[in-house]
């Protein structure tokens, strides 16, 4: 071989060697750079977290439903521990556990427990360890008491509730983390980053034998608070619309109800309130199925309260007014094999569109369905917001994905037009009647309306931009006419037993609706709920009401009805609104 072969095979081989260290050098000091840091500080410094506070969340007038209360966090500086780990345990842990009872609750755990702190203490080349957090002042003192060296306090704080569980769903709950504070359903899990704010750190340095440098660094990272939510809650509704709703549950023996108070135009969430509710100072000794907000979480057949709406796309594409006549409500529909019946098995010839919202007519709501199309009932389906999550500021919130319309039975395209065979949330109900109380609109439900920084910077939460569904003249005609159903409704609406409700037009429709299980409706058992809003003219809010399995009646008018217009009467008491003409 020529010598400038070999020359130019050994320049290749360098030039090769020197692209490989330059490409391992990029690679240690750019996609691994960060990476390296904190290991080479962990091999320097010691480091001890600083929580942060956790933002509060405040009604619209400033109230705190979730504050902070003083707790602290017990921490082992090892380097300064002068008893053996077992004795000093054998010291703390009773008094962390007469405080806090569930930390352990018989010998096997109380062991279990010992032995844990005691491999905390000797954890090797570690000089702080965290021991236990959420500790009372009273706690606090008493181990102090103990003078144990090597031992210390840091300040942190808890989560505290000054209205104990009121909108204990629509909040959620905080629980220990690897990574501190973790939010968990409602506000709290939805807003986490927000809230969390951001950990300070203490940093001391190290030898190579990982003992502290005497005159070595200290370095403190300051923390950086959680930023407080500012909702369109409004305390006092939300007290009273509580109140009714406990009330309307025990009276009919229900297994459980919600209610919810929103703005028509807005979308601000003024009251929401589910029971049975849970305590979220104590959530651990509450099941997992109890968190989840039945409002947004549940999914449920509405029933004859999806009337309105499937009678408002009629008449908006000009298939119907409300004076057209219903030929073929003479008796029950036949479909295939399926009888269709009225609930109370009354028929009325010739019926108007009026009479059929009036008498909750399943017959005539299938003659409305085939008038209007499935193709554009299906279609109307959708742009009321039945397809798509409504788009509020809670975790967990769930939808029904309609089938394809072409995978829809003939029995299927009827029933749907009563509100059976269709799946929603409660609140997706409320955003769809609130189309027809604001206009024609739809709007996004939201809780949040501010949310403030850890310097006091204020950040408004815009509304979102709403869609127009149906014609302000047809959410005007189906105003009228769900007046004419609260008035003049044969299911008994007991409006007129609350004497300040007589001067004001109030839009309401009631539902009854069968519980699906197993591929059939459970029998015996149905949710009872009524939506509607005030003043039918001039809305204010929108409300709904649904009782889950009522036992003393069943049908909603009956027993949501009532809950509902005692919340109505209130509402209109408490914004001192007057009635028009």
């Amino acid at each position: 071989m020529k010598i400038e072969s070999k020359i130019r095979i050994i320049l290749v081989g360098f030039g090769l060697v020197v692209i490989l260290i330059l490409l391992r050098t990029a690679y240690w000091q750019v996609l691994s750079g960060e990476k390296l840091a904190i290991e080479a500080d962990d091999q320097h410094f010691y480091s001890l977290d600083l929580p942060p506070i956790r933002g509060q969340i405040k009604t619209n007038d400033g109230f705190a439903l979730v504050s902070n209360k003083e707790t602290y966090i017990l921490y082992a500086n090892l380097a300064e521990l002068k008893d053996p780990p077992k004795d000093i345990v054998s010291k703390f842990n009773p008094i962390l556990m007469e405080f806090n009872p569930l930390l352990a609750t018989n010998a096997a755990e109380i062991k279990d427990l010992d032995n844990s702190m005691i491999k905390k203490l000797t954890i090797p080349n570690t000089m702080w360890v965290r021991l236990a957090s959420g500790i009372t002042k009273i706690a606090k003192d008493k181990i102090e008491s103990q003078k144990i060296s090597g031992l210390g306090f840091l300040v942190q704080t808890s989560r505290d509730y000054p209205e104990a569980s009121s909108a204990a769903h629509l909040l959620g709950f905080v629980s220990e983390g690897k990574k501190g504070q973790e939010g968990n359903f409602g506000l709290e899990g939805f807003y986490q980053e927000e809230l969390k704010g951001r950990p300070g750190k203490l940093l001391e340095e190290k030898d190579a034998f990982q003992r502290p440098i005497l005159v070595g660094s200290l370095t403190k990272i300051e923390k950086i608070d959680g930023s407080e939510l500012i909702l369109s809650l409004d305390r006092s509704v939300q007290r009273f619309v509580e109140k009714h709703l406990q009330e309307g549950i025990a009276t009919w023996g229900a297994s459980g109800g919600s209610a919810i108070v929103m703005d028509p135009f807005t979308g601000n969430i003024i009251a929401s309130a589910s029971f049975p509710s849970f305590d979220p100072r104590n959530y651990s000794l509450f099941p997992q199925n109890s968190f989840k907000d039945p409002v947004v979480s549940e999914l449920y057949e509405p029933g004859s309260i999806m009337k309105p709406i499937i009678m408002a796309a009629a008449i908006n594409e000009g298939k119907l007014t409300p004076e057209s006549t219903c030929p073929v409500c003479t008796g029950p529909r036949v479909i295939g094999e399926y009888a269709i019946h009225t609930f109370n098995n009354q028929y009325h010839p010739n019926s108007t569109m009026i009479d059929v919202l009036v008498n909750s007519d399943n017959t005539g709501m299938v003659y409305v369905g085939e008038t209007l199309g499935f193709n554009k009932l299906y279609d109307y389906l959708q742009k009321f917001g039945f397809t798509q999550k409504t788009g509020i500021d809670l975790q967990g919130e769930q939808i029904s994905n309609l089938r394809p319309a072409n995978q829809w039975y003939p029995i299927d395209k009827a029933t749907v037009t009563f509100g059976q065979g269709i799946a929603v949330n409660q609140l997706q109900m409320v955003r769809a009647i609130s189309v027809i109380a604001n206009g024609g609109k739809l709007v996004t439900p939201r809780l949040v309306t501010t949310i403030v920084d850890s310097l006091g910077q204020n950040k408004e939460l815009k509304i979102k931009p709403s869609k127009e569904v149906i014609s302000p003249l047809t959410a005007k005609v189906l105003a009228e006419m769900m007046v004419r159903v609260a008035d003049e409704s044969p299911e008994h609406f007991p409006k007129d037993a609350i004497p300040s409700l007589k001067k004001f037009k109030i839009a309401a429709k009631s539902g009854t609706a069968q519980i699906p299980i197993a591929g059939h409706y459970e029998q015996g058992k149905t949710i009872g709920s009524v939506v509607g809003f005030a003043p039918a003219q001039k809305p204010r809010f929108v409300v709904m009401v649904k009782l889950d399995s009522p036992t003393v009646r069943q049908w909603g008018s009956d027993t949501a009805g009532p809950v509902f217009f005692r919340i109505v009467a209130d509402l209109l008491n408490y914004y001192n609104v007057t009635p028009t003409n």
